[in-house]
């Protein structure tokens, strides 16, 4: 008998040709043909994708148990690509993670000091290298048997589905949907169907399956023949074909199920068969023939006997790839694995794991497939399993698939949780940089606080110190936790403890120290451990400690007598950056360098950094930098008059600090719109926004004088004079750090709101040492203007009309030496009235 014929189907195809006909101009998505085990979606996929005119077809299949190499399916792909396409295999020797994913190793990726960046510089690639190729002609990609997906596969395809939408790109999947195929995954499974176009198939119609018994015997079945198939197979298709092709056709015994018709087709081979068979279902499908060999402990030239019975049993492919072998489906693969492997599977397990681990091959994934063989190999076997579990997540993280790294460091913890405390903490600490990675910040709080106790067991103050810098946002620390009781006392108890002798990480946990005691220590002592920090980085020739040493110190010293210190630092943290190379601190280093740049009033070197910035993050894709850049474009067009762009550019970035869930974005974007709606005049939005902003609430003084001058935006003089008066006294002995001059800036447009107050003398006195500089809000949230402008106000308001038209005259010259004239800017200084002061 010949190949049957497709059947069925029309209106799931009628479905892929629809989304076929879209994605050729250019909207694209993802498609999941769904359905039990042998309902055909593979035969449906494959049917699909010949009729698709026009299109690039790729095709990949995800192996059943996946102990190869993370991104298998993604490697094969994109290797397709880039063997064909120039453009695409420029993309590849670009980019360090595809170079990787491609060869199955590491080398040349960058370290992972900030996993999470990493892993999206991946996807971003990817999505980059995809739409390069459909852009040269319509791209489907077929991916089989994605519900046996390793989970970093998995996440890659739903990652790119999104870009798919926008592109001539056609992603088509198949999976199955029972809970027992997506064992502890049903997260998984509920995005997969989410996010795809789900084409769920069922059994066939009475139609299809009377077509296919005429195929199978060239005559017009009659009812009763059709009848007889339906109930012995249920319209099943691959019983169906089953039934047809077996030996007694359709008037055969019936098939009672799939795994009771491979019983009965075991039951009949010889010993030597079954045990061979049963191997080879231990080794997955396809499997090779040499690790079948030394599982059996026989010579190759013995395999084609022992194999010889199952596959006239028709249960393994007559035309595999060279080496290999394989079931002629996956359900038959399950079924042998129940029907016969009941005899031995613990010893089957321990002799593949034996000869995965005699034979290994690039790009095989061993110590994944050892591991899975050991963890079923009985309990005598944990240590070994867990180190190679342990040696699978560190192959699975190299190439940014923290997905796979997260189960297999897991499964390592599970294996041995009586291994020695300083192995355990290890464990724990390359848990949470894989957390990091897959952006679970919680879990890798856990996992950093789970190491800190084995460490601490262990006596091992590096792994305590390693635990403590974890609990921040990854190594560099680019936003780190204020008033983190347990991060303050792990730093302080790792600092204690590390001694002279390891001084690159004694200098990494004092730089953090001095960061996160932000608040609980006073700027003296803040500025002791981040000078402390940087002697021990320069001394232990660690730059990488040295970037993040500096750094503290532009946070320690970083009020308005050390602007241009803080440029030098940050010049020097970016230099460092850029030799090790290490981006993350690298932004980090051009955002502390861009703040100073602002304040000096150097608006075109920011102007530049803000475009160095972006490029940079674009690259890394990573949420926690993709605020920033809309949100200094929005000040930039607040303090050029352009409110309608600064809204535009607030929005963008109140929504990506959203999805980063960054409490400095938060922060931030708030006192941008703060500043916009008192430009625009907005009292009533400005109301709504001291309502809930918390201000009553919060420590220090800034937060006092913001609430004076809120209410002078507010039109309530008498409560804005008030507020002024009760804090006046308090500015002088203010800590001067970056919060202090905007904080005098609020307190100058206050007094020029209410046309004067008594406090104005002292402000002007405390302001004119800093004439030359620019009162910038936050990290460059909102820009105030030169200070010379709020020496103007002040001026005005003690009825010093000379001193305010010097001082107007000073401001105009700064805005234009800026260029960054608001529109109405009188083109000639001009002294306010002291009435009109705060216009």
């Amino acid at each position: 008998m010949g190949p049957l014929p497709f059947v069925g189907r029309r209106r799931v195809l009628a479905g892929i040709a629809a989304a076929a006909d879209r994605a050729r101009t250019g909207w694209g998505g993802l498609l999941a043909l769904t359905g039990p085990a042998g309902v055909g979606k593979t035969r449906t996929a494959q049917e699909a994708a010949a009729r698709a005119d026009g299109f690039r077809v790729l095709w990949a299949w995800c192996p059943s148990g996946a102990d190869g190499s993370p991104f298998r399916p993604w490697a094969r792909l994109l290797a397709d690509l880039a063997a064909d396409d120039p453009a695409c295999a420029r993309a590849v020797r670009a980019s360090p993670p595809l170079r990787a994913l491609l060869a199955g190793r590491a080398a040349g990726l960058l370290p992972a000091s900030d996993p999470e960046g990493a892993r999206l510089r991946l996807t971003g690639d990817t999505v980059q290298l995809v739409r390069t190729a459909a852009a040269r002609r319509p791209l489907l990609l077929v991916l089989d048997d994605v519900h046996a997906a390793d989970p970093s596969s998995l996440r890659l395809l739903l990652e790119l589905a999104a870009a798919a939408r926008t592109a001539p790109l056609l992603l088509l999947v198949t999976a199955r949907d029972g809970d027992p195929d997506w064992p502890g995954r049903d997260d998984d499974r509920a995005e997969l169907l989410r996010r795809a176009d789900g084409l769920p198939l069922g059994p066939l119609g009475e139609p299809d399956v009377a077509r296919l018994l005429a195929a199978a015997t060239g005559a017009d079945p009659g009812p009763a023949d059709v009848r007889l198939a339906v109930e012995r197979t249920g319209r099943d298709a691959f019983l169906l074909t089953e039934l047809i092709g077996s030996e007694d056709g359709l008037h055969g015994p019936p098939p009672a199920g799939v795994r009771a018709a491979v019983a009965a087709r075991t039951a009949h081979l010889a010993p030597e068969g079954r045990r061979a068979l049963a191997a080879a279902a231990v080794l997955g499908s396809p499997f090779r023939l040499d690790l079948l060999a030394e599982t059996l402990a026989c010579g190759p030239g013995e395999l084609p006997g022992h194999l010889a019975g199952a596959r006239d049993a028709g249960l393994l492919a007559d035309d595999p790839e060279p080496g290999t072998g394989a079931f002629r489906h996956d359900l038959l693969r399950e079924a042998v694995h129940d029907a016969v492997l009941a005899a031995a599977p613990a010893d089957l397990h321990r002799r593949a794991a034996a000869a995965l681990a005699a034979r290994a091959r690039p790009g095989d994934g061993g110590p994944a497939g050892i591991a899975r063989h050991l963890l079923l190999a009985g309990p005598e076997h944990r240590t070994g399993a867990a180190e190679q579990a342990r040696l699978a997540g560190d192959g699975a993280a190299a190439l940014l698939a923290y997905e796979d790294a997260v189960r297999w460091y897991t499964a390592a913890a599970d294996a041995d949780p009586d291994a020695p405390p300083d192995g355990l903490a290890e464990l724990h600490l390359a848990l949470a940089a894989a957390r990091f990675g897959t952006g679970e910040p919680a879990a890798a709080r856990t996992a950093c606080l789970r190491a800190a106790g084995f460490a601490r067991a262990a006596g091992r103050a590096d792994l305590l110190a390693r635990a403590a810098l974890g609990l921040g946002t990854g190594p560099v620390g680019f936003e780190i936790g204020l008033l983190d009781r347990a991060q303050l006392d792990l730093l302080a108890e790792a600092r204690g403890l590390l001694g002279d002798g390891r001084p690159g990480l004694r200098a990494a946990v004092t730089a953090r120290l001095s960061v996160a005691a932000a608040l609980v220590e006073p700027e003296e002592r803040r500025i002791a451990l981040a000078e402390e920090a940087v002697r021990l980085a320069r001394t232990a020739a660690a730059p990488a400690a040295l970037g993040s040493a500096l750094a503290a110190l532009c946070d320690a010293r970083s009020g308005p007598d050390h602007c241009r210190h803080r440029s030098a630092w940050a010049d020097e943290i970016v230099g460092l950056a850029r030799a090790l190379p290490d981006p993350a601190l690298e932004l980090l280093g051009r955002r502390l360098r861009l703040v100073a740049l602002l304040e000096t009033g150097d608006h075109a070197g920011a102007d530049a950094e803000v475009l160095a910035f972006d490029a940079l993050a674009d690259a890394l894709r990573r949420p926690l930098y993709a605020w920033y850049v809309p949100l200094w474009r929005g000040a930039r067009a607040l303090l050029e008059g352009r409110y309608e762009d600064c809204g535009r550019h607030l929005a963008e970035a109140e929504e990506a600090g959203r999805r980063a869930g960054s409490e400095n974005a938060a922060i931030l974007t708030t006192t941008q719109r703060w500043c916009m709606l008192a430009a625009t005049g907005d009292r009533a939005g400005l109301a709504a926004l001291a309502a809930g902003g918390g201000l009553e609430e919060m420590p220090g003084v800034w937060p006092r004088v913001t609430l004076a001058l809120l209410a002078a935006q507010c039109g309530r003089a008498d409560d804005a004079a008030r507020r002024l008066t009760a804090v006046a006294p308090r500015l002088a002995g203010a800590p001067r750090d970056s919060e202090w001059l905007p904080m005098l800036a609020q307190a100058a447009e206050t007094v020029g709101l209410l046309g004067g107050h008594p406090a104005a003398r002292e402000l002007y006195r405390l302001l004119a040492p800093y004439a030359g500089l620019w009162a910038v809000e936050g990290i460059g949230a909102a820009v105030r203007g030169p200070v010379e402008h709020h020496l103007a106000l002040l001026a005005a308001a003690t009825d010093d009309p000379a001193a305010a038209a010097r001082h107007t005259g000073a401001a105009l010259a700064a805005l234009a030496g800026a260029e960054v004239l608001p529109p109405g800017t009188p083109p000639v200084p001009a002294a306010p009235a002291a009435g009109a002061a705060g216009a």
